[in-house]
């Protein structure tokens, strides 16, 4: 089970650490859906057995450090898994809409199951692969966490995006405190520019963990920060 000694105010001190701001009841929304997650582990397969000690910093804290660098009110969690980052996301920023896509029913099961509980009316689970997601429907926003490499990831999502878009993509790579470079850049595709690359401290993690922020190369003029 996740430490329970990690109560409300300690989690809202650690999202703010993450510049991510919490009020008394997002916190224990946060809280009680990694309840949730520790308590159906076992039927749904949700996260690694060895994850579930660390669940609030590997995965909760984790999805709360990409909230700061989404731009607009539409967002797209591709590759959802268990609902990370898009569940914490979604209590953390009430005022966007989420659509959380995975190609496994059990794990959207536990999704709905989830919104339902938690009354988040700002989530649409969708049990889909990506590439069967209505073309016309576009997203301000695309978050994934280690679905694929980067330029794959792009080549998936990048009609997905509106205009300006950008897709923030939460790399496997994990980078020592004792490392001073961070490792080379990653490849993209020629219609794609990473815009930045942020390493990100996770309370509770001693690795440091790399978002890379990407957008359509024709959209550079307006780049603009959430």
């Amino acid at each position: 089970m996740p430490d329970r000694s990690g109560d409300g105010a300690r989690l809202a001190d650690q999202a703010a650490q993450l510049g991510v701001a919490l009020d008394r009841r997002q916190a224990e929304r946060l809280l009680e859906f990694a309840r949730l997650v520790a308590k159906w582990n076992r039927v749904f397969n949700l996260i690694g057995r060895g994850d579930v000690e660390r669940l609030l910093p590997r995965h909760v804290l984790d999805s709360l450090s990409v909230a700061p660098w989404l731009v607009g009110r539409q967002v797209l969690d591709v590759g959802t898994g268990a609902g990370f980052p898009g569940i914490p996301l979604a209590i953390a920023r009430e005022d966007a809409h989420f659509t959380l896509v995975d190609t496994h029913e059990r794990k959207i099961r536990f999704i709905r199951q989830t919104v339902r509980s938690l009354d988040l009316d700002n989530v649409t689970p969708c049990r889909s692969d990506v590439a069967a997601l209505d073309p016309s429907v576009r997203f301000d926003s695309v978050v994934s966490r280690a679905l694929a490499d980067p330029g794959r990831l792009w080549e998936l999502v990048r009609d997905r995006l509106r205009p300006g878009g950008r897709l923030v993509a939460m790399t496997r790579a994990r980078i020592a405190e004792s490392d001073t470079e961070a490792p080379a850049g990653p490849a993209l595709p020629d219609d794609a520019e990473l815009e930045r690359r942020c390493t990100v401290r996770i309370p509770g993690l001693a690795e440091r963990h790399e978002l890379l922020l990407v957008r359509h190369r024709d959209s550079a003029a307006t780049r603009s920060r959430a």
